[in-house]
C-alpha cells in the first residue's frame, strides 16, 4: 500500500471507531432524533457524522478518536511522535456554516450547534484552556444524562426526516487506485480489532479472533464477499470467498446463491451485490434512522 493510501486508511479507521464509540453510548438514550453520517450539498457537499434533533435545537458532533498524550498549540493537536491533528475548527466552522444555512433554506427555525468530540477515554491533552466547541470523552456521560429527560417529538422525527430527504447520495470520496487482486493477501480482517482472522477449520461452527469476537461461518462468508468486491473491483466467485475463508464450497455457494446476484453459470459463475438504494444506517436489520436525543448543550 502506497503512502497515500495508508494515511487515508489510517484517517478512514479512526474517524470510523470514532463514529462506532459515540453511537453505542447514545444510541439507547430517550429524547430526540439522531442520524448517523449525513451528506448535504448547499455551495458544496458537507459530512456529517452525527445530526441531533430536539428541544429546539440542531446539533451537529463531528467524532474523532485518539489515543496517547497531545499538545494544544495555536488550535491544532500535536502528539508525543509528531502526528498533527490539524486545526480541527476551521473545517467545523464551515461545516457549521453551511448547516446553518440549510436550515435557514428549509425554513425549520432551531437553533444550530456543533462540536467536535474527542472520544477515547486515553486521549489526554495538555495546553488546553478550552472551548465550548471542543468536547471529550468524559462529557459523554453529562450527554446522556440530559438525553434521557425527554422524550422524542413527532416534530424533531419530521425534521429528521427532511434531512434524510436530501441526503447527497453523489460526491463520495472515490477509491484512488486498486492493487492487483493476486498479489493482496487473502483473509478476512475482523471486524473489531482489524486483525486477519483464522481460516474456519471444517469441523468448527464459529470463527473466533485473539480480540474474543466471534462469528459464524455465514456471517463470515458475507463479510468476506463484501471485502472481496471491494478489492477486486468486479464479481465475487465461489473460489475467492473458500480462498479467503477456509469455508467449505457447498456453504458458500449456498450463501451466495441466495442472498448475491449470480452472474453466468457453473464453473463460471460470478455474484455481485443487490442493488441498494436507500442509505439509512440498519442496526441487526432494523432501520435506525431516527432514534432519541436531547440536550442543553451550550450550558454543560
Amino acid at each position: 500500500m502506497d503512502d497515500f493510501d495508508k494515511e487515508n486508511l489510517f484517517t478512514t479507521e479512526k474517524g470510523l471507531l470514532g463514529e462506532e464509540q459515540f453511537y453505542k453510548r447514545i444510541k439507547d438514550c430517550s429524547g430526540g432524533a439522531k442520524l448517523w453520517d449525513m451528506r448535504l450539498r448547499l455551495n458544496g457537499q458537507s459530512q456529517y457524522d452525527f445530526i441531533i434533533i430536539s428541544n429546539g435545537k440542531i446539533m451537529h458532533f463531528d467524532t474523532k478518536y485518539y489515543e496517547g498524550q497531545y499538545n494544544y498549540v495555536d488550535g491544532n493537536f500535536i502528539s508525543e511522535n509528531g502526528y498533527v491533528i490539524h486545526n480541527p475548527l476551521a473545517l467545523q466552522t464551515k461545516q457549521h456554516m453551511r448547516l446553518v444555512r440549510f436550515v435557514d433554506k428549509m425554513d425549520i427555525g432551531y437553533q444550530v450547534l456543533s462540536f467536535i468530540i474527542f472520544v477515547g477515554e486515553q486521549f489526554n491533552v495538555s495546553g488546553f484552556n478550552g472551548d465550548r466547541r471542543i468536547l471529550f470523552d468524559q462529557d459523554i456521560n453529562r450527554i446522556v444524562e440530559n438525553l434521557n429527560q425527554r422524550e422524542v417529538t413527532s416534530e424533531e422525527l419530521k425534521i429528521a426526516r427532511i434531512f434524510a430527504d436530501h441526503y447527497d447520495h453523489k460526491g463520495r470520496s472515490p477509491r484512488i487506485h486498486y492493487y492487483p487482486f493476486n498479489e493482496l493477501k487473502k483473509g478476512v480482517k475482523c471486524p473489531k480489532c482489524r486483525a486477519f482472522l483464522p481460516k474456519v477449520p471444517k469441523s468448527a461452527k464459529k470463527t473466533k479472533c485473539t480480540c474474543g469476537c466471534k462469528m459464524t461461518k455465514k456471517e463470515l462468508v458475507r463479510l468476506a464477499f463484501d471485502a472481496i468486491y471491494i478489492l477486486k473491483n468486479s464479481g465475487v466467485t465461489v473460489r475467492d470467498v473458500v480462498e479467503f475463508t477456509g469455508v467449505g464450497r457447498t456453504l458458500v455457494k449456498e450463501v451466495l446463491g441466495k442472498e448475491y446476484h449470480k452472474l453466468g453459470t457453473f464453473k463460471d459463475s460470478k455474484y455481485l451485490p443487490h442493488k441498494v438504494d436507500d442509505f439509512l444506517i440498519r442496526e441487526n436489520e432494523v432501520e435506525y434512522t431516527k432514534k432519541k436525543y436531547d440536550v442543553e448543550f451550550y450550558v454543560l
